[in-house]
């Protein structure tokens, strides 16, 4: 694929649309402008609500294009840990065993871990702990295939998080990659990890490229949803339904279809609640989901707008 740059340096508000509303009582209570996109298997931009030009921070979404690079680094995860590996993981003994897993097989422990400590995302697993922990922070099934792989291909693990470093020369190559854009931007994600802009569109092109390609990984994603985020995330749900999914940070969504279609999703006020649902109806207005299989996602992610215990409004997406 042709690498291209992107038009804009970043995003502007002159680019954005309005995606979603929240009603309350009949009245219009919120709404979330931000922008959408969908491109085919081949790459192509399909559809774009707003300008899906300008640079983006992809946060979390591109876990999957990271654990690309340690398996073309020579790691071999299998199952619950090969889904780790993409995950924003809650912190629960689950998902903090496949961690310790991971590093044990390459001979290392937690103190190995480079990300920030966190307390759990599970409140039930927060209240069984006294003190936070980097094995409990989202991303330590990343870091620790980061580590893994670094063993594997004979990489200095001391410096794994250095732009320098090996391993993250190759993350960005393949980014650059799958997503067929130049990175001319990077800065630093909140676990310590190099974070490199991309347009939206880029974005959508890479998870679907993804989805299409690396059917080892997508399929632990799709068979082990719990170990990518939680019981209760919205990427764990669409995943239960066949389709490869990762949440990013500041309002960030993304789907990949298994024949190449990638849709990404940024809401400008960096809220996730109205991002799934758009990515969903993004497909949904295109043929690519039945409008069941949207109703009922939708009912499972939205967030309920109550009055006591009263329903009494709703998230409706607008594009």
């Amino acid at each position: 694929m042709t690498q291209t740059q992107p038009t804009n340096v970043g995003f502007q508000v002159s680019d954005l649309t309005q995606l979603a509303s929240l009603t309350r009582g009949g009245l219009l209570e919120s709404t979330h402008f931000g922008l959408a996109c969908l491109t085919g298997p081949n790459g192509e931009l399909l559809a774009q609500y707003g300008d899906a030009s300008g640079l983006v921070y992809p946060r979390s979404a591109v876990k999957p294009l990271q654990t690309v690079a340690t398996r073309r680094a020579g790691l071999t995860l299998q199952g619950a840990q090969l889904a780790i590996s993409s995950g924003s993981h809650q912190g629960t003994a689950q998902h903090v065993a496949l961690v310790e897993l991971i590093l044990a097989a390459a001979g290392l422990t937690f103190a190995a871990l480079q990300c920030p400590v966190a307390w759990p995302g599970n409140s039930q697993a927060r209240a069984l702990l006294t003190a936070p922990s980097k094995e409990c922070f989202n991303c330590s099934g990343k870091h620790a295939a980061f580590l893994a792989a670094c063993v594997a291909a004979g990489w200095d693990t001391e410096t794994y998080l250095e732009p320098g470093h090996p391993l993250q020369v190759l993350i960005k190559q393949v980014l650059e990659e799958y997503s067929g854009e130049r990175i001319t931007v990077s800065t630093i994600d909140g676990c310590g990890a190099p974070l490199h802009a991309m347009s939206l569109a880029g974005l959508a092109r890479s998870i679907g490229r993804f989805a299409k390609q690396d059917t080892d990984a997508a399929s632990a994603m799709i068979e082990f949803p719990w170990a990518v985020g939680g019981y209760d995330s919205p990427d764990y749900f669409v995943l239960a339904r066949g389709m490869v999914a990762k949440l990013g940070a500041e309002g960030i969504f993304v789907i990949g279809l298994a024949d190449g279609h990638g849709v990404a999703v940024k809401i400008a006020d960096g809220s996730l609640r109205a991002a799934p649902a758009v990515a969903l109806k993004v497909l949904l207005n295109h043929g690519l989901i039945e409008q069941q299989v949207y109703l009922e996602l939708c009912e499972q992610i939205n967030p309920k707008v109550l009055g006591g215990n009263q329903v009494v409004g709703q998230l409706e997406v607008v594009i």
